[in-house]
């Protein structure tokens, strides 16, 4: 009988002491990707962020998106898009920024006004002296349209260490992960 009222006792003290430990956290919310546009060529650019990537394409495009067939690429979209203006330039796309390599993660399409860069890297088409809000130290990979090229610079007003000027990187590298704070497109 004894042994019956010690074996109650422990199953019972395993059964609060189980009811008081602590429960494991629960696991941390899936980040959400945002997809943004922010136009070059201005003092301050700032983003505007919509849930998916077709809204902001659809944004960045001045209200004109080319609808492909379903499954369309991403610069499928953008080059379509980019062709449909012509000599009516509304907005062009010249690249897309990403805060994860291999093109993931939240998503930065930069637009400018004044259409397709030049052939020469040597001269500025396009320009961001500073990263919209929230934007500041995050980029990993672009994707460059609109022949131009990207050059990704380590602070505001061009400053410090740069990469570029290149066209689109699945890595922007080491030495300009999470770094860039500000742009020149050419």
């Amino acid at each position: 009988m004894r042994k019956l009222h010690r074996a109650a006792t422990v199953i019972a003290a395993l059964a609060i002491v189980g009811l008081a430990a602590p429960t494991a956290p629960a696991a941390a919310a899936e980040p959400v990707n945002q997809h943004c546009v922010a136009q070059a060529n201005v003092d301050n650019p700032q983003a505007v962020c919509f849930d998916t990537f077709t809204k902001a394409l659809q944004f960045a495009s001045g209200g004109v998106l080319y609808e492909l067939p379903k499954g369309s690429s991403v610069s499928a979209r953008v080059d379509a898009l980019n062709a449909g203006f012509g000599v009516n330039v509304v907005r062009t796309v010249i690249s897309i920024e990403y805060t994860g390599s291999n093109y993931t993660g939240s998503d930065l399409i930069w637009t400018g006004t004044s259409g397709n860069c030049s052939t020469p890297t040597g001269n500025v088409d396009y320009f961001a002296s500073s990263m919209p809000a929230g934007w500041d130290n995050v980029i990993s990979s672009f994707k460059t349209y609109a022949n131009c090229w990207d050059k990704h610079h380590e602070n505001t007003n061009f400053g410090g260490a740069s990469v570029g000027y290149e066209p689109s990187r699945s890595y922007i590298g080491g030495a300009m992960d999470n770094r860039t704070s500000s742009h020149r497109w050419s």
